[in-house]
């Protein structure tokens, strides 16, 4: 073999072991960087449920086998305060319309009743309680919608209109229908990509409409995330931390990287590494009396240094007492609204959703959420485990927590259901059209 053939023989060789390599590279690549790239761009789904996170029990042994009955005792013997009544008059969040599909009954906890959600086969959705009138039965446990917007009983196929609540059908009984054989309908509302129920202990209608967000309504700001608590609390506590300016200076300084476990978090450092910067304000609305509104104003930083990027700009809007809308601004990175919501399940229990659309990075946002979620956890260990103070000690940079007050009152009657000492309420809440 002549010296031509063997150094193409050599080049082929060098060739085909450059492209091995090259391939091998490639995979590598794949098999490390495009998982990190999915996890960096999936949207958050973060839920957390009552007992994840809040509670302190002392000793490992409380920690482990003996955690549920430990959360049990200590939601006994809790201070409760000289509690609101527990369910203000307003709209309230039930359900994100995603999780309904067509032809779909999804169980529904709220004002401390099991509701039925149904989305009917055109599209539309209705709110009614649970329990069949004949003998009991539950639409939640093998119900199905019929007739378009239907709902038909598992137990003995008698059919009531989620519409009207009346029943429509009688399978063994087609002659007649009893007067009383009808269901309850709550008035619903589905706006921005979630559904809302009316509530009001007097039985007024709805006194305001929940505004439309054009970003979500045009598909211009596209669905980033969302994060899903169970907070063992009054309803008022959670969106009073919105005028509570001071605690964001000693509670959220630490920056979000540190965690959400207040008992280990050194709150006492008044100068950790990482640090958030807060400047804000709040203010109940001059022309709208159920909204209010709290500017903000933070930024991130190093060693007393602003992280790139960090800074934003935040103005939520209160809407009555469950919903927020918390329209960011990060500047050239792009804008955005989180929908914060606060639904009362039990008269001490809440479920807060955090939701996120905007036109921000996929990667931006989620760390946006992680951190967000973050500091909101921080709020759980304190909420968990508060008494509620009616007249609170306040001193002059506390922010206005008594007009904060004042503002939320409105949203109270005297029926409003009221927590009882044996645990028990007034009087159940009931649907609006009941009355």
């Amino acid at each position: 073999m002549d010296n031509s053939a063997i150094f193409l023989l050599q080049s082929l060789a060098a060739i085909h072991l450059t492209m091995t390599l090259f391939l091998y590279l490639v995979a590598l690549v794949i098999i490390l960087i495009y998982p990190l790239y999915l996890y960096l761009t999936k949207p958050l789904n973060r839920i957390k449920r009552h007992g994840d996170l809040g509670y302190f029990f002392g000793t490992p042994e409380l920690q482990g086998k003996y955690r549920n009955s430990q959360i049990e005792r200590l939601k006994r013997i809790r201070m409760k305060g000289d509690l609101p009544p527990v369910y203000p008059n307003g709209w309230y969040c039930i359900a994100e319309s995603p999780e309904l599909a067509p032809k779909q009954i999804k169980p529904v906890v709220v004002f401390g009743e099991q509701l039925s959600l149904i989305r009917s086969e055109d599209g539309s959705v209705h709110l009614i309680d649970s329990y069949c009138p004949h003998l009991g039965a539950n639409f939640n446990v093998g119900g199905r919608v019929v007739d378009n917007n239907c709902v038909q009983c598992p137990f003995h196929g008698w059919v009531f209109s989620a519409e009207s609540g009346s029943c429509t059908r009688i399978p063994y009984n087609e002659g007649t229908i009893p007067d009383q054989a009808r269901v309850t309908v709550w008035p619903v509302v589905e706006r921005n990509k979630h559904i809302y129920v009316w509530f009001d202990a007097d039985g007024s209608a709805p006194e305001w409409e929940i505004p439309n967000i054009e970003g979500i309504e045009n598909g211009q700001w596209t669905y980033k995330g969302r994060t899903e608590h169970e907070v063992a609390c009054h309803v008022q506590e959670i969106p009073e931390n919105g005028a509570d300016i001071a605690h964001l200076g000693f509670l959220h300084l630490a920056g979000a990287p540190v965690g959400n476990d207040i008992i280990r978090i050194d709150l006492s450092d008044r100068s950790p590494s990482i640090a958030h910067k807060w400047d804000g304000n709040w203010s109940a609305s001059t022309t709208e009396k159920h909204v209010s509104k709290m500017h903000l104003e933070q930024v991130m930083k190093f060693h007393g240094y602003d992280i790139p990027l960090s800074g934003s700009k935040l103005d939520a809007i209160q809407i009555g007492p469950g919903i927020v809308h918390m329209h960011l601004d990060f500047g050239s990175l792009g804008k955005g609204i989180v929908l914060h919501h606060v639904t009362p399940e039990e008269p001490l229990m809440q479920r807060a959703r955090f939701v996120m659309y905007s036109n921000l990075p996929r990667w931006f946002a989620k760390f946006f959420l992680l951190a967000e979620s973050n500091q909101f956890e921080r709020d759980v260990f304190v909420w968990s485990n508060k008494r509620y103070v009616k007249n609170p000690l306040l001193v002059k940079n506390d922010g206005p927590i008594g007009k904060h007050r004042r503002w939320y009152s409105q949203f109270y009657s005297d029926r409003s259901p009221r927590l009882l000492p044996d645990g028990s309420l007034s009087n159940r809440a009931k649907s609006v059209l009941e009355w």
